[in-house]
């Protein structure tokens, strides 16, 4: 059983939702349709609930986050000196081979391509003056790209080497990709996460942004109940003529339903929305 990924139109609906600030008449008028969506979705959920069971199978708990398609390697040609771009070889968006000429300089040799890529960087034209340490010239690897996931602290603390994760893109929602965790490190003040794909989808270029979904516990035969079903810690059940307030102990979750690890319910019991009566 894989994650699941996050919604993505809720994704982008609430946070724009929670964060407009607009006059009173405004909202009244242009905010009406979010709040009713909202409204009818929580009382969907809720009222799913009853009837609902308990269930026994298996549950991914998983890390999610946004991940960027990003080169294996990339060279950005600086000169410690100035210098005069005498000959261009190559334009931008241009394919090289291996030891392909990409410019000439005034005082040195032609430069060479140190690996097959592609110019996706050139800002400079011949008989320019380039000064040190600014790039003249970009040459990126978009074969075999790898994605790197920034993550918050508490997720990173969970995420280790050898895990699996689930890859979507934006406009390809319906195709899920099979990744693994190849690394973890800090950097700049970030947690980040570098994940191998075997077969990225015909397209995808580096620079792309991907939502992310990475395994980090699994329960083959968990107890489970929908987190909707739960309030501070109690699920309100219909058990034979009996209506019952049944105290838990929450465990893995995966965004919809979460492992029960402590308290007296059972997959007979008939599940009710809290506050219901």
């Amino acid at each position: 059983m894989k994650p699941s990924l996050p919604n993505p139109l809720w994704r982008r609906m609430m946070p724009a939702f929670l964060t407009r600030k607009t006059a009173p008449l405004a909202l009244l008028a242009g905010g009406a349709i979010p709040i009713l969506l909202v409204l009818a979705w929580w009382i969907h959920g809720h009222s799913a609930i009853r009837g609902t069971h308990p269930k026994i199978g298996p549950l991914v708990q998983a890390v999610y986050g946004i991940g960027t398609v990003t080169a294996r390697h990339t060279f950005d040609l600086k000169l410690g000196v100035s210098d005069t771009l005498e000959k261009l070889y190559v334009q931008e968006g241009d394919e090289v081979a291996k030891g392909a000429p990409l410019v000439a300089l005034a005082d040195l040799p032609a430069v060479r391509a140190p690996f097959a890529g592609v110019v996706t960087s050139l800002p400079f034209k011949e008989g320019e003056t380039l000064f040190p340490q600014i790039p003249v010239l970009t040459l990126t690897d978009l074969k075999n790209p790898y994605i790197v996931v920034s993550l918050e602290q508490e997720g990173a603390l969970r995420v280790r080497r050898g895990q699996s994760a689930v890859i979507s893109f934006e406009t390809l929602r319906d195709e899920r990709l099979s990744g693994t965790v190849s690394a973890i490190y800090p950097k700049d003040g970030q947690f980040l996460v570098n994940i191998e794909v075997p077969q990225m989808p015909e397209g995808a270029l580096v620079g792309m942004t991907t939502d992310v979904a990475i395994q980090v516990e699994s329960r083959p035969d968990a107890l489970q109940v929908p987190l909707a079903a739960v309030d501070q810690g109690m699920v309100r059940v219909k058990r034979g003529d009996d209506t019952l307030t049944v105290p838990v102990k929450l465990g893995a979750q995966d965004g919809t339903w979460a492992e029960v690890t402590q308290g007296d319910l059972r997959p007979t019991d008939s599940l009710l929305a809290p506050g219901k009566p």
